[in-house]
């Protein structure tokens, strides 16, 4: 059975059963193996469920139960074990059966309550035995829409959640369930003071000694969604924008602002307390360390973690330090803005709001064309591509709204374009707000005409950057480091890059008039990794690749071995400089393909912040060759122009992109695709409500048709490889 839970190999589930199968005939009644034998063949058989979803597995596993649960008379742990097991079996059967046959929700009801009813109040099990209860009652009540079972149904989830002797994990599952019940009643208050009490535990259930991959699978089990859901409660029962904020944040990028928070520059606290510094430092880095699988090891590290939580109480003792790695405060967010608004986008299924943080305040701004379930259907198809239908629908849905209440209305007369950075959660991650607008009716209706746009995964983490940028006189001059440019124009497996040699050629050039010393290593990992720690720009021109379940995995592709994210969160330039920019020009470097875990913002992208560089900017989905040399150069000579200055990153980028984005016009003008294409759209949107405005493709799944539509297939305009460019930076 443990070989089946490490590789999921139906064989060795298949084999165990059998031993045990056979081990059973040479045991008697009452032999205290006996019903150990049986109620593991019933846990075995349901665990084949779990991939067969075959009824007859759940039918056998339930025979198994009761016959141990006879066998285990007057044994209350055991007796607990095996009537769970029965509830759950009934469970399941009811929710994978055809027929919904509500006697199965009776008897799956019947037996959690029995073994409720002899499970001790302290018992580290019970969180999970009343969240599974609360699942049966949830579902006789949407089956028969008793409010006698809606009462049990929260009750036993409230109960779960409060549950103080149980796993983080248990108490944190029936959330979900819980919010849909509470909130689906309008009954916003215990929604709310549910929900703070879901987020404050998060905390908890990912603790700094974790492993970074146990800290995403429990994450990816109970949590996703559940910050945004936070939020809407607190809108609800009409907290403040602050409030709703908070939540957000404390309930996003988990593992991101972790990890951001150990890498905190601590030269203040030095000058102050070197002792105490040396102190955290040590601490810090034996557990930012690649974690071990030891068990002696991990006790090690959960002491670590014990002695590191110490010494930050200690700093907070010390004045001007008692909010050190403390949540941010309203005042942290105001400052945050000063450079220019912030604005978070939350999107959940009640409703969908834009958190705007701008001049010494902080506003909701509902947007009333923003559907979560919209955003889900439109970015199952977003892969490769975007067309113009799906940028109006960005621009009327969130941009213009945001944009005209925080006034930026028209394209900047005197060349001083102001700044906004977007912080968009959950699915919409994944979605060029940047590029949203009317590109084709002549208009400065867009985003790009407008402001430049910069991105974050968080609040915080945008606040833990630009506290990490060096003071005056504590680096050295731009001048003074290396510019290291990689180039894979042939990858194994993956097609040729044309362009991306001449693309490090003409990078070489710029990066020496910048007075960088240019180093252009064997594009291999082993070559990288260590001059990383010592480099002021990192240019790659290849290949990314975003892994499909494990966001850390995700990496760019390299002669001998990937360079993943785990690779670049070990490298923590930020202990030796403070690198100033990582250009990843390759595909899907911001992607996360892992649903449940998009909040936690892991991609390329952020890997390289958390790594140290002070600016990065990659690549939403899938971009062209040519494409890419355009937009790089073009923002390296507009550094180059300004003196690289922190401003001139974001600034490069935005007319790269505009040129790229103008260039396009010209093509599709010439083609007659933009007029074809406005044809079309008066035709379309004559006589419709605002309010039902969705792109083309949306409508016809609303309709049924197919859902694989990735252009506008109509107007045959050429891809829209100015898109998926991004700023991520202070």
């Amino acid at each position: 059975m443990g070989k089946y839970d490490r590789t999921k190999d139906a064989g060795a589930l298949e084999k165990a059963i059998n031993l045990l199968e056979n081990a059973l005939p040479q045991t008697t009644p009452r032999d205290p193996s006996r019903g150990k034998i049986l109620l593991k063949l019933a846990n075995m058989y349901h665990t084949r469920f779990s991939s067969t979803k075959a009824i007859a597995d759940l039918d056998t596993s339930s025979w198994w139960s009761e016959e141990a649960l006879r066998e285990s008379e007057g044994l209350l742990v055991e007796q607990t074990l095996c009537l769970y097991q029965l509830s759950t079996n009934y469970l399941d059967k009811y929710q994978n059966s055809e027929k919904k046959d509500v006697a199965d929700l009776d008897m799956a009801i019947r037996r959690g309550e029995e073994a409720l009813s002899i499970t001790p109040d302290d018992y580290v099990l019970r969180a999970n035995y009343l969240s599974s209860i609360s699942r049966a009652y949830g579902l006789r009540f949407f089956a028969a829409h008793s409010w006698e079972d809606w009462k049990e149904a929260v009750a036993k989830a409230q109960k779960a959640l409060d549950h103080a002797p149980s796993p983080m994990v248990d108490r944190l599952r029936p959330f979900p369930g819980l919010y849909l019940l509470y909130s689906g009643a309008g009954e916003w208050i215990p929604t709310y003071e549910a929900a703070c009490t879901a987020v404050t535990l998060i905390s908890r259930l990912t603790p700094r000694f974790l492993q970074n991959s146990d800290k995403q699978h429990l994450l990816a089990e109970v949590c996703a969604g559940l910050a945004s859901q936070a939020a809407t409660a607190a809108l609800e029962t009409r907290k403040s924008p602050f409030d709703a904020i908070k939540l957000l944040e404390l309930g996003r990028g988990v593992i991101f602002n972790s990890l951001h928070e150990m890498r905190t520059n601590i030269s203040n606290i030095r000058q102050k307390r070197p002792k105490l510094a040396e102190k955290y430092i040590e601490y810090r880095d034996k557990l930012d360390a690649p974690t071990p699988l030891m068990e002696t090891e991990f006790s090690e590290r959960y002491m670590t973690d014990q002695k590191l939580e110490q010494v930050i109480q200690e700093i907070r003792k010390v004045q001007g330090f008692d909010q050190f790695l403390s949540p941010l405060s309203e005042e942290d967010m105001i400052s945050a803005s000063a450079p220019g608004p912030i604005v978070i986008i939350n999107v959940e299924h009640h409703r969908c709001d834009a958190f705007i943080i701008q001049n010494k305040r902080l506003k909701t701004l509902p947007l009333p064309l923003l559907r979560r379930s919209d955003v889900e259907v439109l970015g199952q198809d977003l892969r490769t591509s975007v067309d113009p239908e799906l940028l109006e629908w960005l621009w009327e849905s969130i941009a213009e709204p945001v944009l005209d209440e925080i006034g930026f209305r028209e394209t900047p007369s005197d060349g001083c374009w102001p700044r906004i950075w977007w912080i968009p959660t959950g699915p919409l991650a994944k979605f060029p707000i940047h590029a949203a607008g009317r590109h084709t009716d002549g208009s400065s209706n867009t985003v790009l005409d407008r402001a430049i746009s910069s991105y974050s995964s968080s609040a915080r983490a945008l606040i833990y950057n630009r506290r990490s940028q060096p003071k005056v006189g504590e680096e050295p001059a731009l001048g003074q480091r290396k510019a290291i440019l990689v180039s894979m124009q042939e990858t194994p497996g993956q097609r040729s890059l044309e362009f991306a040699s001449q693309e490090i050629e003409e990078l070489k050039t710029l990066c020496s008039s910048m007075k960088l010393d240019v180093c252009v290593p064997e594009p291999t990992r082993e070559s990288i990794l260590p001059i990383l720690r010592d480099c002021e720009i990192f240019h790659f021109a290849g290949h990314g690749r975003a892994h499909p379940l494990d966001p850390a995995k995700s990496a760019l592709i390299l002669q001998d071995r990937p360079l993943s994210v785990e690779d670049l969160l070990q490298a923590n330039t930020s202990s030796h400089s403070v690198p100033f920019l990582a250009y990843l020009s390759a595909c899907g470097t911001g992607q996360i393909k892992h649903e449940a875990l998009v909040d936690e913002g892991l991609h390329l992208i952020s890997a390289c912040q958390l790594a140290g560089f002070q600016h990065v900017i990659g690549t939403l989905w899938e971009v062209r060759d040519k494409s890419c040399i355009d937009a790089a150069t073009r923002t390296y000579k507009w550094m180059e122009d300004q003196e690289v200055s922190d401003e001139s990153v974001s600034e490069g980028l935005h007319h790269a992109v505009r040129s790229l984005r103008d260039a396009w016009l010209v093509e599709n003008t010439a083609t007659g695709a933009i007029r074809r294409y406005a044809t079309r759209s008066e035709s379309t949107a004559r006589g419709a409500n605002r309010v039902d405005i969705v792109p083309n493709r949306l409508r016809r799944t609303m309709e049924g048709e197919p859902r694989n539509v990735e252009s506008v297939e109509d107007e045959t305009f050429t891809p829209l490889s100015w898109c998926p460019y991004v700023h991520f930076g202070i």
